[in-house]
């Protein structure tokens, strides 16, 4: 399993799921929005304005400021299923992950089922749980929502990993870098798979792409170890093999 990384790797991601205000995101609206929040399609302007003030602070890294943005968001409006998430987003971030589930729970409701950034990010939350199974029936229920999530992908082959089943996780970072060539983070995935796998020159493959796609990202620390142990596995091989 990922152990202690797979936090890491979840906040890696999770931090690029922060929702953005109803009127300026459509294109991620569940598929039935008629059902959503008759409250957020009619009214949704009187909650937008400090819902996206709070986004705003959410992604430029304030998750403690965000937290009162959209409580007031959700006081205005109790079904503006967005604001949920984010707020979910943040508790997760602060390390409150009960409130952060029962968040993207509440998200999820709102939505009836309908928002697929809520399934992935309540997935990761039951990651951290070791409730894999139901964690990887929830993003398959978010890429049928959105079958070209390069992010749903990448927590797909996260999971699987976990599972113990690294050719399929293989198969979904693969297919999340051929969503997405910038899912830096599906380089590290293949780096631990090859880990696994006892093949050092792929592992050192993938760390190198992901050092070169983002030099200074996230996961700069976790590319570099795996550069070293996967040297000091050639190296290894080469003393056994020397007569």
């Amino acid at each position: 399993m990922l152990g202690r990384n797979l936090t890491l790797f979840v906040l890696v991601k999770l931090s690029f799921l922060a929702s953005l205000p109803f009127a300026q995101s459509r294109s991620t609206a569940p598929r039935n929005d008629s059902v959503v929040s008759v409250q957020e399609l009619r009214g949704g302007g009187k909650a937008e304005s400090v819902f996206a003030k709070g986004t705003r602070m959410l992604q430029r890294g304030d998750a403690q400021g965000s937290l009162a943005y959209f409580q007031r968001a959700l006081a205005k409006d109790p079904g503006y299923y967005r604001a949920y998430h984010n707020l979910g987003l943040a508790n997760y971030q602060l390390g409150n992950t009960e409130q952060a589930e029962g968040n993207f729970q509440k998200s999820i409701e709102l939505s009836n089922g309908g928002y697929a950034p809520s399934q992935f990010a309540l997935a990761m939350v039951l990651c951290e749980k070791q409730e894999f199974r139901e964690a990887e029936r929830l993003i398959q229920i978010g890429l049928t929502m959105e079958p070209g999530s390069a992010i749903g992908k990448y927590f797909l082959g996260v999971v699987q990993f976990a599972l113990n089943r690294p050719a399929e996780a293989e198969k979904s970072a693969h297919d999340a870098l051929w969503r997405n060539g910038n899912q830096a983070e599906a380089y590290i995935l293949l780096g631990k798979i090859h880990e696994r796998n006892h093949n050092p020159y792929a592992v050192m493959a993938e760390a190198a792409a992901y050092l070169k796609l983002d030099p200074h990202g996230p996961l700069e620390n976790e590319a570099s170890k795996l550069l070293q142990r996967a040297r000091q596995e050639i190296d290894g091989d080469r003393v056994v093999a020397s007569p």
